[in-house]
């Protein structure tokens, strides 16, 4: 599949990222506080307890202020600095919450609830070496505890470390069997590295004792990356009919259908998720990149303009916009916005960056007729990194107008492979071959187009004129009869393209019944 720019790096989403923010649920209720053992005095105690009662009341300012005066007014107090980072977790405050919940550590440093409260907030606010610092200290505190190790390993695969945080992982489940996030953390690396073997009989475990959406979702990925397809797709379905909101696994099917050349099925995918008003970045590139795999460059552009309209800043985006309007019939002039993209295209570092910019260039020398410059950019782009079917369909023109007969078909070949249901490639390349008398290649290739273009005119009169001329010199009357109905069959439609052919022919047939 042709991906430009942003990638998943092996995943769509950042469930990872999720996974963090659900473990320590910032909005899990505010009865640990409650729960405090608050040292220093009273009165500090009371205006913590009137904090949580404003929390309770959603007044979560008023609270702020109680606790912010008592933090003026009276000593150093426990209480009031746990209390504080629950305010600024719910306002996803990280510096706060990490201010604030230090203090409260450096008051107790053995409480397991704020040391993991710390750490969390340092992995959200991208602190990962404060985090695993912070971690290191609970597996200290905690040697054997499941989620101070599992915690651990999140610090880990954050700083790349990524088999220390799968051991990590590890660890933690097999010290509690009941923390599957431990287990789906693991996997969720066995997927990453590759190490899909380790990978199944774990997510396999989960789908079974706990058959939740994210469960599935990876579970289908990993039979989609092993290009188990109809598995995979079955277990998106299984999530769509438990949660028709879950967009992920509406990516995930028009994905699998994209990569398996159903464009059509892939489409719908992501118009069901329009439907269900499932409006996203993602959604929108998705939506761009399988367009863009079928010339539908319009609705393409548009699709990654949305996508920018949701916040997307990657100039990446405008690079394919411009593609876009490049291989638009309705565009002109864009000679000035070339340039301005592509200046400094040689010492380009990004690799698909300067792909993109060797496709722009040679899109656009092609539209201004040199080829050869054309040819030259197409096949960097190439070399750098998969392009959609269009890039190579360009080259196919290019060759079969230089008379490159291998080469020709080679591109057009490989623009059929990316999508068979390609009208133009087909068109084009019958008609290369018909201008090199080639009838009897132009004959096999008109019969596989008009397996998927059932009784398309254009493709039956190749095929009409490709049978007459391998006809010539060796009369056939069965042959000759058939050729003679198709042209019929055409002439109803007033599709029919060979008159004189098609008179040569019965003048033929009556020669040789008159014999």
């Amino acid at each position: 599949m042709w991906k430009w720019g942003i990638q998943r790096g092996g995943r769509l989403f950042d469930y990872l990222k999720r996974i963090l923010e659900q473990i320590r649920e910032i909005s899990s209720g505010i009865d640990d506080y409650q729960k405090l053992s608050p040292s220093g005095a009273m009165p500090a105690v009371a205006q913590v307890n009137k904090a949580l009662l404003l929390i309770k009341d959603k007044k979560i300012d008023d609270a702020e202020s109680v606790l912010t005066e008592a933090e003026q007014v009276f000593p150093p107090n426990e209480g009031v600095y746990k209390t504080l980072g629950y305010i600024y977790e719910i306002k996803r405050d990280f510096p706060n919450v990490i201010k604030y919940l230090k203090k409260a550590y450096q008051l107790n440093s053995i409480k397991k609830d704020t040391i993991m409260r710390l750490g969390y907030a340092e992995l959200s606010d991208g602190r990962y070496n404060d985090a695993l610092e912070t971690f290191e200290k609970a597996t200290k505190l905690f040697p054997l505890d499941s989620e101070t190790i599992s915690a651990h390993g999140m610090a880990l695969y954050k700083l790349g470390q990524f088999e220390d945080a799968r051991n990590d992982f590890m660890k933690a489940f097999s010290l509690d069997s009941h923390n599957l996030n431990a287990l789906f953390l693991c996997a969720n690396v066995d997927v990453m590295l590759g190490d899909y073997a380790k990978a199944e009989p774990r997510l396999a475990l989960l789908i079974k004792v706990a058959p939740i959406t994210i469960h599935l979702y990876e579970y289908a990925n990993l039979k989609r990356l092993k290009k188990e397809y109809d598995e995979a797709l079955k277990y998106a379905q299984q999530i769509i009919e438990k949660n028709k909101n879950f967009l992920p696994a509406y990516i995930l099917t028009a994905e699998i259908y994209q990569e398996n050349k159903e464009y059509a099925k892939a489409k719908q995918a992501i118009k069901t998720a329009e439907s269900n008003e499932l409006y996203s970045d993602i959604m929108y590139l998705t939506k761009a990149n399988i367009y863009l795999a079928t010339d539908d460059f319009d609705i393409a552009r548009d699709a990654y303009v949305k996508a920018i309209d949701f916040g997307i800043t990657d100039d990446v985006l405008d690079g394919k916009i411009l593609v876009c309007r490049l291989m638009s019939s309705e565009e002109n002039n864009l000679t000035d916005d070339v340039i301005a993209y592509t200046q400094d295209t040689e010492n380009e570092k990004i690799p698909d960056k300067k792909a993109l910019k060797y496709l722009i260039l040679g899109i656009w020398n092609y539209k201004e007729k040199n080829n050869e410059h054309a040819e030259d950019f197409l096949r960097k782009a190439i070399s750098i990194t998969e392009q959609p079917p269009f890039a190579y369909h360009l080259l196919a023109k290019i060759y079969a107008a230089n008379d490159d007969e291998y080469r020709a078909e080679k591109y057009f070949n490989t623009v059929l492979e990316k999508n068979p249901k390609n009208f133009d490639a087909y068109k084009d390349y019958v008609d290369f071959l018909i201008s090199k008398e080639r009838y009897e290649d132009a004959k096999y290739k008109s019969k596989n187009a008009l397996k998927t273009f059932v009784n398309n005119y254009y493709f039956e009169n190749i095929l009409f004129i490709s049978e007459f001329r391998l006809l010539n010199n060796d009369f056939d009357e069965y042959n000759v009869k058939e050729l003679i109905k198709l042209a019929e069959k055409l002439e109803k439609n007033s599709s029919f393209m060979y008159h004189n052919e098609k008179n040569i022919l019965i003048e033929k047939l009556e020669d040789n019944k008159r014999g």
